[in-house]
């Protein structure tokens, strides 16, 4: 399979497998990515995710050479039709409720952009440029991307990069608040296992609720507080609320169930 996925003490990497092609995905490999991701949320013993690619980048973008592609209907139609799978799998990477680490290397570009910010953790290394290679290709972009950066950067900055589609590199990436990390990349693994043992750990049930909160749409604070307030008390609600109490006070490390 161009898309790996391996499963380990809590935590799976879904691997981009196709470094000849700089890991341009494939329709095939947009079924496989919705596949795994289904398999993450439903699996309980999946407590963190890392995503990552193999070879030399993370992921040149949606393959536009026509290898591996579906048989669709000319024009409009079937332009909205790949829309649908591609923003299918998209969506279903934003709102897998585990947290999710990119672990990013060399390209990554165009829709493959748009993957990383649906991650809850960006670690790169020196070797990463982003590219948002939309207008160059006389293409809108792809994926939510304006959505994701404008709420990560604000809109001036988004509007610069995405107009002048624009190389952003490891280091810029970091100060101006596209990427949490920037790692050495020789150890760009070890860091991002590092951290996914870590987050394995969480209570998984209030990981998800705060997860949530964070992706709820722009709003007043009276609305967000509401929703706060429900997340809160069903959190309040779960055993591992009063697992976490008793592991403080016996000065032990928990063990959540997410029930």
């Amino acid at each position: 399979m161009s898309v790996e996925f391996a499963l380990s003490d809590g935590v799976v990497t879904i691997l981009l497998n196709r470094p000849d092609k700089l890991n341009a995905i494939t329709d095939a490999m947009w079924d496989q990515l919705a596949a795994h991701f289904d398999r993450c949320a439903a699996d309980d013993s999946v407590r963190a995710v890392i995503l990552t690619g193999s070879g030399r980048g993370f992921c040149a973008g949606a393959d536009i050479s026509g290898e591996g592609r579906k048989e669709r209907k000319p024009g409009l139609v079937g332009a909205l039709e790949a829309m649908d799978d591609y923003n299918g799998v998209i969506r279903r990477l934003y709102d897998l409720e585990k947290p999710v680490i990119a672990a990013l290397r060399g390209p990554v570009v165009g829709i493959a952009f748009t993957i990383a910010l649906c991650c809850d953790w960006i670690l790169v290394s020196e070797t990463v440029k982003f590219r948002p290679a939309f207008l160059n290709l006389a293409k809108v972009p792809e994926g939510g991307i304006m959505h994701l950066m404008t709420r990560m950067i604000g809109e001036l900055r988004t509007r610069d990069i995405i107009y002048r589609a624009r190389f952003v590199e490891a280091k810029e990436a970091v100060e101006i608040g596209l990427a949490n990390r920037l790692v050495d990349d020789a150890a760009l693994m070890d860091e991002a296992n590092a951290l996914a043992a870590e987050l394995a750990l969480a209570p998984p049930t209030v990981f998800a609720l705060t997860k949530r909160l964070f992706r709820l749409p722009p709003t007043g604070f009276d609305e967000f507080v509401d929703a706060e307030r429900n997340a809160i008390a069903i959190a309040a609600s779960l055993d591992d609320a009063r697992e976490g109490m008793a592991a403080f006070r016996e000065k032990r490390t928990p063990k959540y169930t997410g029930s």
